[in-house]
């Protein structure tokens, strides 16, 4: 099998794939300097990965006395900040081999590679180093690696069901397997379970019929609006089998956790012991006067719903209820345990997992799964070379990844949890990694959220229907002059607010100034009072002009910026966008001061969404070059982000909590399907 797997050949000419490396000595000897090791003076060399990293180093006659190494051309998270400790190491090595810093491989062996250049021009060698980037360059966009030889297992676990990540869905998957009467393993490289937020896309059931909601989108409406988000690379009857079936998970998810208080308002009141506890939510209900998801272009479903709490990790009351179910039925949990290797017997079933015990001197655990192994490892984003391979367009824009900072989760090792342990532990097996991963960069705006109002770039033009979604706005923004833009709006926008869509991100009710904010469930960020956007703006003035010069337009654009408000202006007035199709409800003139700005730039990664592919049963298939045919493997099933085929290309932003909802369902089927054989 090729494990040098690469279909982004065209990368490897790229300053994001190929590492060249160039080498200055600045280094001049002095007269009558004694010889030594090196030939004292300072030298810099440069490689390039998937940045540029400048090693800049000073030598004596027999020491290296400095080191500067330069990571500003890095990108956040995968190497950026590390400049200054790659220094220390060097210099307190005296050498080039120093061990690479965890999670930032790539830069590692950049540094490492300037500083072989420098020392090797302090010692009067010739830096000849083309052939061994090229083979690094080749190295470094080898995603997958060599699957690892274990060397002894220390001990052996029989189970019938083995679950690898205890993060949303492999929590759901836990316990639908030991309802089904199967002993269960629940490996977590963690030291806990693993959960943030708590938005839940649901149609239908007895929560909607609750809230009135019944029937109010069709299910084959949403579904094929989620296949053309993704451009009909993911698969209709994944989300299908979801949009008719999701409701009675979320309810068998939700019954597990009876002290919930479920309101029947986005903003009810409740006592803060309410709030402790926990409390659900229908989003966007009662829907605003004036929204009609029917009529959008990019509909926001009102069909969702949120979990909310005091805690830091919000929805993890509900998550961890379902653990404790779990384990009352005699599930056990392993953290701390690193999922390394998927064995098979001789006729390709997978019959079991090993892992690494981090917490106990590394020891390797054989766990044998009777029935199969349900991988819920997460994403891929924080491994640079997936990411770098599946999704190199978040690299080189460098675009904060959410995932390599360890928002969204570290092991106990210190590292971000979502590095694609079960894209690479499948791979490795043959099975088909999801072509086209669709990273979730929808975003949220600044202090006014995505409101559409006007936009313009950095040359004064205005570049977009700005009443798109903002998965699509980040798309659009990521096109512009520096990738900066400014929503700019006037003194009139809180009689605009109520006109504006109920999207995710977007503010669309006021809320009465007198109304008591005690409520611990106040906070919604669709909603505002005036008073709390009054310091909401990066920019102030009285008059357009003065804004103009606040945001730095000279010259020609700041005549673009002139034309293009004037322009805005006069469509606002005959009640058609001519230019870019926005809704003539949402376009308001900028005339009555005083004006604001606020101050775009790209947003976060939340996740990369892509994984091994699958279909409505969980089930992952065979697709290497040697088998292209998608077998299915027996004895494996995937869920949660881990599960393929459900998004592709982008995130689709037209339901809100849609991940949440897909990753619950299809880890109570995961779990149903492996505990049954299905």
């Amino acid at each position: 099998m090729n494990r040098n797997i690469n279909r982004r050949d065209f990368l490897k000419g790229t300053a994001a794939g190929a590492l060249g490396l160039a080498a200055a000595g600045m280094g001049v000897p002095a007269l009558g300097q004694e010889k030594g090791l090196y030939t004292p003076g300072t030298y810099s060399a440069t490689a390039t990965g998937m940045g540029e990293v400048t090693v800049t180093m000073t030598f004596s006659a027999n020491e290296i006395t400095d080191v500067v190494v330069d990571t500003s051309k890095e990108t956040t998270g995968y190497g950026l900040e590390q400049g200054g400790e790659f220094a220390q190491r060097i210099l307190a090595a005296q050498s080039a081999d120093i061990d690479a810093i965890s999670g930032v491989s790539l830069t590692s062996n950049s540094v490492t590679e300037a500083a072989k250049a420098c020392i090797a021009q302090a010692k009067g060698e010739t830096v000849d180093i083309a052939p061994v980037v090229q083979e690094q360059a080749q190295d470094q966009m080898d995603w997958l690696g060599e699957e690892p030889d274990i060397p002894a297992i220390d001990e052996t676990v029989d189970v019938d069901v083995v679950v690898v990540g205890a993060g949303l869905s492999g929590v759901c998957a836990a316990r639908a397997a030991a309802e089904e009467g199967a002993s269960v393993a629940l490996i977590e490289k963690g030291a806990s379970f693993n959960c943030r937020s708590g938005e839940y896309a649901v149609l239908n059931g007895p929560l909607n019929q609750r809230w009135g909601r019944e029937g109010i989108v069709d299910t084959d409406l949403v579904v094929n609006r989620l296949m053309r988000e993704c451009t009909y690379r993911n698969k209709r009857s994944i989300l299908k089998k979801w949009a008719d079936h999701a409701w009675e998970a979320i309810d068998w998810f939700i019954a597990a956790c009876p002290d919930i208080t479920i309101c029947d308002s986005t903003r009810q009141a409740v006592t803060q012991e309410q709030f402790d506890k926990g409390i659900l939510v229908p989003l966007s209900w009662p829907l605003p006067e004036h929204y009609d998801y029917t009529k959008e272009e990019f509909p926001t479903f009102p069909s969702s719903m949120e979990f909310r709490s005091s805690r830091k990790d919000q929805q993890g009351f509900v998550v961890e209820a379902n653990l404790n179910k779990a384990l009352e039925l005699g599930a056990k949990t392993y953290f701390g345990c690193f999922g390394t290797k998927l064995l098979q017997d001789e006729q390709g079933r997978v019959t079991g997992v090993i892992v690494r015990d981090a917490q106990n001197a590394n020891r390797y655990i054989q766990f044998n799964a009777a029935k199969g192994v349900i991988l819920a490892t997460g994403d891929n984003s924080g491994d640079p070379r997936i990411m770098a391979h599946f999704a190199p367009e978040i690299v080189e824009k460098k675009i904060t990844n959410m995932g390599a900072m360890g928002m969204l989760g570290v092991d106990v090792e210190g590292n971000p949890c979502p590095t694609g342990d079960g894209l690479r532990m499948g791979a490795w097996i043959g099975a088909k990694v999801q072509d086209f991963h669709a990273p979730m960069t929808h975003h949220m705006g600044g202090g006014m959220g995505v409101t559409p109002f006007l936009q313009l770039n950095k040359h004064g033009e205005r570049f977009m229907n700005e009443c798109i979604p903002g998965q699509q706005l980040e798309n659009q923004i990521e096109l512009q002059p520096d990738q900066t833009t400014y929503q700019i709006y006037d003194s009139k926008w809180p009689e605009q607010i109520p006109y504006m869509p109920a999207n995710h991100g977007g503010l669309c009710y006021i809320i009465p100034e007198d109304e008591d904010e005690s409520n611990p469930n106040f906070t919604d960020r669709q909603y505002t009072k005036v008073s709390a956007k009054a310091n909401a703006y990066n920019f102030k003035a009285d008059t357009l002009d003065e804004l103009f010069a606040q945001l730095g337009y000279t010259g020609q654009a700041l005549e673009n910026a002139k034309a293009s408000v004037e322009r805005y202006n006069q469509l606002c007035r005959e009640g058609y966008d001519a230019d870019f199709g926005k809704d003539a409800s949402r376009m308001f003139p900028l005339e009555n001061g005083p004006f604001y700005a606020c101050t775009w730039s790209t947003t976060s990664m939340l996740v990369c969404v892509g994984g091994l592919e699958s279909d409505e049963n969980c089930h992952t298939f065979t697709g290497t070059a040697e088998n292209p045919t998608r077998d299915i493997i027996p004895g494996l099933y995937v869920c949660g982000n881990v599960q393929g085929s459900r998004y592709a290309v982008e995130y689709p932003i037209c339901f809100r909590g849609i991940s949440h909802s897909l990753c619950v369902y299809y880890g109570y089927v995961a779990g149903k399907n492996c505990a049954q054989g299905v």
